[in-house]
């Protein structure tokens, strides 16, 4: 295992992050700013100056994947710096993973969410109404739940940590 003080710290950021993300709908910038020294000083005491350059341009990484979407407004600023954070813990490419996977889970949850949404609404109204209503209903209630900004830090914590165990899992098997 590459260091387990990384995959814990990162944990730890993420699952505040998350907790918080999906009460406020907020990240505090003082936790990305925390995550993203913590993730320096693990790469810098890993690896050295080239750890501290590999963290930084994680960083950078992480910071250029998501910044599209906060300027198209489909995402937050602390998302954004979020996953900078985590990029200075996984470096360049485990924030590029990082950022693959975490706009997956991302996809994969807000699908979820809107079927979840409209399959509530169908079936309360085909208990009232019957089919047509039923039918209406869920249309309404998807239409609803699209607009709904959904908290990113968790498709995110997801991704971090699937990142993490996807580079533990390729250095041991070598390839």
């Amino acid at each position: 295992m590459r260091n387990f003080a990384t995959l814990l710290l990162l944990s730890v950021v993420l699952a505040i992050a998350a907790q918080s993300d999906l009460r406020h709908h907020r990240i505090p910038n003082k936790l990305s700013l925390l995550g993203l020294i913590a993730g320096l000083g693990l790469q810098t005491l890993a690896g050295g100056p080239h750890g501290l350059v590999a963290g930084l341009c994680g960083a950078g990484v992480g910071l250029a994947c998501f910044a599209p979407f906060y300027l198209l407004r489909g995402m937050g600023a602390g998302d954004v710096k979020l996953l900078a954070a985590v990029g200075a813990f996984l470096g360049p490419r485990g924030a590029l993973i990082a950022a693959l996977l975490s706009l997956l889970a991302g996809g994969l949850g807000a699908i979820i969410y809107v079927v979840w949404r409209a399959g509530r609404a169908s079936i309360s109204a085909f208990v009232r109404e019957g089919v047509a209503a039923a039918a209406v209903s869920a249309w309404i209630a998807a239409r609803r739940a699209r607009r709904s900004r959904l908290p990113f830090a968790l498709p995110i914590a997801v991704g971090g940590i699937a990142a993490y165990w996807q580079a533990e899992i390729t250095a041991f098997v070598g390839w």
